[in-house]
């Protein structure tokens, strides 16, 4: 017998399964190549589906700096009814629909401002559809 003890259960990123969270993260790139002009612009997934098994939908939420999210949506208020804007309405129910149907999710995406989503929501966040550039070769390592 043996006296270790047991070792902790590893956490998981996410309880979305392989390979529907690779695909979702994939078309999330697409959103995010569209947002490239925005300096400061990510989408995250937080929420239930990183952090229990039996998630009803999944959270996705591309936070901009402050000034990006004022530009995108001039006419949204600040105080984070969002909802009442038509432009945010209508993109972020288009980009909701667009991710689950490439997915087979049930996607909630949704634009916030940075300092709201700072203040109002403190749970964990996981980036998805990050570009990482490839590796330059060094001038002494042999070219292929």
């Amino acid at each position: 017998m043996s006296t270790e003890p047991n070792p902790a259960p590893r956490k998981k990123v996410s309880y979305v399964g392989a390979p529907a969270v690779f695909i979702l993260d994939h078309a999330c790139r697409q959103v995010n190549d569209a947002y490239a002009y925005c300096e400061h612009a990510s989408i995250y997934m937080v929420g239930s589906a990183l952090t229990r098994p039996d998630w009803r939908d999944i959270d996705l939420r591309m936070m901009m700096s402050d000034a990006d999210f004022e530009r995108e949506f001039p006419d949204a208020h600040d105080n984070g009814a969002w909802e009442f804007d038509s432009k945010w309405m209508l993109l972020t129910s288009a980009i909701s629909g667009h991710l689950s149907k490439i997915t087979g999710l049930p996607v909630d995406f949704q634009f916030q401002p940075m300092t709201f989503a700072n203040e109002h929501h403190r749970g964990r966040r996981h980036p998805m559809g990050m570009r990482l550039s490839r590796r330059t070769p060094s001038s002494d390592e042999p070219q292929e």
